[in-house]
């Protein structure tokens, strides 16, 4: 299986802890959205692929103790929801498709066929 990123990746982009446990969770929730848009990753995995993958990692990774936001004195903070459940957006679906060489949503083939009549 290709590895996106590791619990310390996603514990340095998102600020707060996370367990090589919730890595797993939200690494396998990551590859099933990418892999379910283009298929089976290249190797290496494209940079655009990587950065998509980083993006949805870091959203998905919990608030601490599921708070939405907390305050201490006079600062505050917000967490963002997200996390597994979710689909990729419009954006992140061209990125992908883009990275590995398709721009548009689909093709479409055509053959000319010939039809005989036999009499």
């Amino acid at each position: 299986m290709v590895e996106l990123f590791t619990a310390a990746t996603l514990a340095a982009l998102s600020g707060r802890p996370v367990s090589d446990e919730t890595a797993a969770v939200i690494h396998t929730w990551v590859l099933a959205e990418i892999t379910g848009e283009i298929g089976e990753l290249p190797d290496p995995v494209p940079p655009g692929v990587a950065a998509v993958a980083l993006e949805l990692g870091k959203a998905a990774v919990p608030a601490p103790g599921g708070a939405a936001s907390t305050t201490i004195g006079p600062y505050s903070a917000t967490y963002a929801s997200g996390g597994p459940g979710g689909t990729l957006g419009r954006d992140a679906r061209m990125r992908l498709r883009r990275a590995v060489g398709r721009n548009r949503a689909f093709t479409i083939e055509t053959t000319a066929t010939s039809t005989v009549d036999s009499v």
